[in-house]
């Protein structure tokens, strides 16, 4: 198989496999925006940067920040994420992941790997 077809078919494979993951019963349904914010974030928590909430509002020009909260609180609600407020100043508030969180990428690793064996 062509090297373009190969890698065609493992990410299709990878598509139909996320999208029978977000099918499971163990995990939240979630849109298209708040895949994006998890995406986001993902980035920020692997390069171990803090992650605020007003620094995520801002990170997506293209939604209004008022958008930005209201999925992050959407977020939160389904257990992927919460709020740690800043020791010294209560107006900052880091999202940090769960352990739902950590469940969710890690099934999606796996439909990582499974498409590209």
């Amino acid at each position: 198989m062509p090297t373009n077809a190969k890698h065609s078919a493992s990410y299709l494979k990878f598509i139909h496999l996320t999208q029978a993951l977000r099918a499971l019963p163990g995990l939240p349904t979630l849109d298209p925006i708040e895949e994006r914010l998890l995406n986001y974030l993902a980035a920020a928590w692997f390069s171990d940067k803090d992650a605020t909430v007003l620094e995520t509002m801002r990170s997506t020009p293209d939604m209004s920040p008022s958008t930005v909260h209201r999925r992050l609180k959407t977020l939160r609600k389904k257990g992927l994420l919460h709020f740690d407020v800043d020791a010294q100043d209560n107006r900052i508030k880091y999202i940090v992941k769960t352990d739902m969180t950590d469940q969710y990428f890690a099934h999606l690793g796996k439909c990582m790997d499974t498409a590209f064996a």
